[in-house]
């Protein structure tokens, strides 16, 4: 398996945290958010970690350098933001034949990765991806999922004005080998949320998480937690 931090963005709404550092190198607990999820993966068999970046990538570039994992880190520096689709299919050739674990690195939780992924191998035979969801206080404010008995996404909002329930999407997924041919030659999909998982309703397993899940990227969000 492989894995894929998306690390990217600019954090505008971090501002003024983010006027000099990428949001994936703020720290939470005296670490950088991008150490945090480094440190998770060494925990689990990962063969190749993936990072793209875009603002201050440079700085990026150096902390890993530095970072234990480092022989096994590719960066993806985007001269463009590509969105969290975009990233993913741009460069579908380094890594569609194997399972992949994506993550948004500016979150934070301190859940296991391996009960993730042995809950991915254990989904129904038609989910072609396991999406992490947690129970959110602001449902208004995140992708909110419904979900059947078998906890397969049955409807998928993103921030709904009236959600019709508090179970919300982490951006944490695992995706399968069948994931990547069921949209191959699909390299125009720019957002994750918008673009890929209205399609798939009916085909993502769900994984729910007891563990405190943060939206690192709401500046609000962040002085809470810091």
């Amino acid at each position: 398996m492989n894995a894929f931090l998306l690390a990217a963005g600019k954090g505008l709404r971090l501002r003024p945290y983010t006027a000099n550092i990428p949001k994936c190198l703020i720290k939470v607990n005296k670490k950088p958010l991008l150490d945090h999820w480094l440190n998770e993966l060494d925990k689990i068999n990962i063969s190749k970690i993936f990072i793209n970046t875009h603002y201050k990538s440079e700085m990026v570039h150096e902390f890993v350098r530095k970072h234990k994992s480092f022989n096994k880190i590719k960066i993806l520096n985007e001269k463009k933001l590509l969105g969290t689709a975009g990233s993913l299919f741009q460069n579908l050739k380094l890594f569609k034949n194997d399972n992949m674990l994506i993550i948004h690195a500016d979150n934070y939780s301190k859940f296991s990765i391996a009960n993730l992924i042995n809950a991915h191998n254990s989904r129904p035979k038609q989910c072609l991806m396991t999406m992490m969801v947690f129970n959110s206080p602001n449902p208004k404010t995140c992708g909110i999922v419904e979900i059947d008995n078998n906890k397969v996404v049955k409807s998928f909002v993103e921030k709904p004005k009236k959600p019709l329930s508090n179970l919300a999407n982490c951006a944490v997924y695992v995706l399968s080998k069948k994931f990547f041919k069921e949209f191959k030659n699909n390299e125009n999909f720019h957002d994750f949320s918008h673009d890929i998982l209205p399609k798939l309703v009916g085909k993502i397993f769900t994984f729910k998480i007891n563990e405190d899940f943060f939206d690192v990227g709401h500046i609000k969000t962040y002085n809470l937690i810091k």
